[in-house]
C-alpha cells in the first residue's frame, strides 16, 4: 500500500500541471468544438472525459446544461465542462490503473460524514487506493475530497486519478 501512496504523490505534479493545462486550454478546446463535433479529435479528448463528449453535462442531467444552445452560448457551455472535468481522459490514459481484472480488497464506507475507503488490486497485483469524503460545511454546502484513482472505471478501462478538492452544493 505503500507503493500506491508514493506513486501517487509522485504523479501529483503532472496531474497538477494537466489541469491547469486543461482550464488555460479549455476557451481554445471549446471553439475547436464548434468546428469539430463535440467530442474533441485524437488525443485532444484526454482534457475532458472520457466517457462522454462535451455535451456530457445534458445526457448526465447536470443541471444547468441544456441542448438547444448555439454560438456563444454553447461554446461557454463546452469551456464550462471542460472545467468541470479537467484532464480526466489524461487522469486515466496516463495516470490511470488498468481495470480490467482489478477488484475491491477492502471497502469501508460510513453515511455521517459521507466517507468512503477503498483499497483495490490490479490483475497483477498491484495495489491502489480511493478515499473519497462529502464534509459537511454550512447552508447545504459541503467539501467535497476525493484522492487516489477512482473506485469505478468510468471509461470502462482504467480507474482514473483522482485529485478534487472542492466546495459542492446539495441538490
Amino acid at each position: 500500500m505503500t507503493a500506491s501512496i508514493f506513486r501517487y504523490l509522485a504523479y501529483l505534479p503532472a496531474n497538477l500541471a494537466f489541469v491547469l493545462l486543461s482550464f488555460l486550454l479549455s476557451p481554445a478546446l471549446a471553439a475547436m468544438s464548434l468546428l469539430t463535433g463535440p467530442r474533441l479529435p485524437g488525443i485532444l479528448q484526454w482534457f475532458s472525459t472520457l466517457d462522454a463528449d462535451l455535451d456530457g453535462g445534458i445526457g448526465q442531467g447536470v443541471k444547468g446544461y441544456r441542448a438547444d444552445l448555439t454560438g456563444c452560448r454553447l461554446w461557454w457551455q463546452r469551456t464550462c465542462w471542460i472545467c468541470r472535468n479537467p484532464a480526466h481522459g489524461w487522469q486515466s490514459e496516463l495516470l490511470g490503473m488498468p481495470a480490467a481484472g482489478s477488484i475491491i480488497v477492502r471497502q469501508v464506507i460510513s453515511d455521517t460524514p459521507k466517507n468512503q475507503w477503498y483499497v483495490m488490486e490490479t490483475a497483477k497485483g498491484v495495489r491502489f487506493f480511493c478515499w473519497k469524503r462529502d464534509q459537511p460545511l454550512f447552508g447545504g454546502f459541503y467539501l467535497k475530497l476525493w484522492f487516489g484513482w477512482v473506485n469505478k472505471p468510468y471509461d470502462g478501462r482504467n480507474h482514473h486519478y483522482a485529485f478534487q478538492v472542492g466546495p459542492k452544493r446539495r441538490s
